[in-house]
């Protein structure tokens, strides 16, 4: 089919991972719908996207190389927010972990929805949770699947959290999050198995359906107060689709990017950049949120998965993968603990990863190997306080937006982080690891004290890629999209990706967006507009 003489029923802005739920949804409950896909990125036949261990050169080949600006709750830095522009979106780069989110988390939303939230409660979600994952749900075709094998300094680890009297959680997506445990991942046979795989690869024999890549989006039309198709630029000059639904799924940065360029947006700020207003909505673009991330390395007594006891050993690793699909080519994040940053907290608010493979931040503030035998602890705090914001930085779709991050510029975020620290040495120092142990390498057994420790982390804290928040769901004045995710005062446009989260969930976001799409493309199918 013609994309620029068809009416779609359905447009889906962005191929990543609610994007491609969405779709699948949308097609297999309402099969005669023609439904136009489009991806700004290429196709995902990559080998470096296959192999979980080739995420470094997928970023690089596959990455819209947004930048932030200086965060000066972070002494100034400026950073990198890698997002997949490619089928699949960011689930075809990133570190395959999989993480529903507490139950907590979507009856928080739900209350803030007042009565029209029920679609939120828990009970639902996870129940669609279900329905997504292969093996539990109706022909569901995300492959999940955990750590069979962990390294002993992984399962060491885990031991001592359970010393310090966390509880072992051999399923942490099971609706009770608290505990130490092994990771899960979105992986089939030791390969990725991105949202792509899972949503859009049954969709390719299907007539009703075309996936267009390397189209960019640049302006959502709108005519009398509804949605009536995109312009977009792939090859020479710009084109149109017209659609009588439209979906953006675009991501935390995109969505926000898209909507100011279509006219939606703080009126001011739309107008400084000679965009017509078409709905004043001034918190598009506000409400970022971002997990704050801190990376702790501790150098070992015994080998672990660092570059570091000479070709036989690395000879192992590969033939470990080749033989069990385990180690680090197929993943680094082996063991998960969801756990509290005091006894004074009434449930988790932090997540731990334990990498048994060192890492620490260069001269140049990028980080590599660590060349000594060694671990990695990440520290994330659950539901950070702390927003910043996504602005325009001119009013063309090529021209990156403006992040500008503020990490850690709430108190509550930072002192979660100190106690954080607290945790994570508890563990560290605790049998049966303590006893594997050698030192402390980052930030060091000298660094002690409140005062000492918040140096450390305004100078060392990144971010865990998971931005979320820019277009607010929500019953009040200045929410973006309602509870059905319809763009207020638009209508037959919705959007459907981290974006429309109010908070942060506790975890790794890509299960959750892949939620969010397919809740959306099963409520828009219901409605049956072709």
């Amino acid at each position: 089919m013609n994309a620029a003489h068809v009416t779609w029923d359905y447009i889906i802005i962005g191929a990543g991972s609610a994007g491609c739920a969405a779709a699948h949804e949308i097609a297999t409950r309402s099969p005669g719908a023609k439904i136009l896909i489009v991806e700004a990125g290429p196709a995902d036949r990559s080998p470096f996207i296959r192999v979980p261990a080739g995420q470094i050169y997928a970023v690089r080949r596959h990455d819209w190389g947004y930048r932030t600006a200086p965060d000066a709750s972070r002494d100034g830095v400026e950073e990198l927010w890698p997002r997949g522009k490619v089928l699949g979106g960011s689930s075809s780069i990133n570190g395959t972990m999989y993480v529903r989110g507490a139950p907590a988390d979507f009856d928080r939303w739900a209350d803030g929805l007042g009565t029209a939230g029920a679609s939120w409660r828990s009970d639902r979600i996870m129940a669609m949770f279900d329905d997504l994952e292969a093996g539990k749900g109706a022909g569901g075709r995300l492959h999940v699947r955990p750590v069979r094998y962990p390294h002993p300094v992984t399962r060491a680890f885990v031991e001592a959290a359970q010393a310090i009297g966390a509880p072992f959680n051999s399923d942490y997506n099971d609706g009770d999050q608290e505990g130490a445990g092994y990771a899960q991942m979105t992986q089939r046979c030791g390969l990725r198995w991105s949202a792509a795989d899972a949503f859009l690869r049954p969709l390719r024999s299907n007539g009703n359906v075309e996936i267009m890549t390397s189209a960019t989006v640049d302006r959502i039309l709108i005519e009398d107060g509804a949605a009536i198709g995109i312009r977009y630029r792939r090859g020479e000059g710009p084109r149109e689709a017209r659609g009588r639904n439209i979906v953006l799924s675009a991501g935390a940065i995109a969505s926000p990017q898209l909507l100011m360029l279509s006219g939606i947006g703080d009126p001011d700020h739309l107008g400084a950049h000679g965009i017509p207003v078409v709905v004043s909505r001034k918190e598009v673009g506000r409400n970022l949120r971002e997990h704050p991330l801190v990376r702790l390395t501790y150098r070992m007594r015994t080998p672990t998965y660092s570059l570091t006891e000479g070709w036989l050993h690395m000879l192992g690793i590969g033939l470990r993968y080749l033989a069990g699909r385990e180690g680090p080519l197929s993943n680094i994040f082996e063991a998960t603990a969801f756990l509290r940053s005091s006894s004074a907290m009434p449930d988790p608010d932090i997540q731990l990863h334990l990498m048994p493979i060192g890492y620490v931040k260069g001269p140049d503030g990028l980080y590599g190997f660590a060349p000594y035998r060694s671990v990695t602890v990440l520290l994330n705090i659950s539901h950070p306080a702390s927003s910043g914001s996504v602005r325009l930085a001119a009013a063309d779709v090529e021209t990156p937006p403006v992040i500008e991050c503020a990490l850690l510029s709430e108190r509550r975020d930072v002192d979660t982080l100190i106690d954080g620290v607290s945790v994570v040495r508890d563990i560290m120092s605790t049998h049966p690891i303590a006893d594997l142990v050698e030192e402390e390498a980052v930030p060091g057994a000298r660094v002690q004290g409140r005062a000492e420790i918040e140096a450390f982390l305004r100078g060392h804290t990144g971010v865990a890629f998971h931005p979320a928040g820019t277009c607010r769901m929500g019953i009040d004045a200045h929410a973006v999209v309602d509870p059905a995710l319809n763009v207020r005062g638009v209508r037959n446009l919705w959007i459907a990706d981290a974006s429309i989260m109010p908070d942060l969930v506790s975890g790794n976001t890509n299960a959750v967006c892949m939620m969010i799409g397919a809740k959306l493309g099963r409520e828009l199918a219901t409605q049956s507009p072709c």
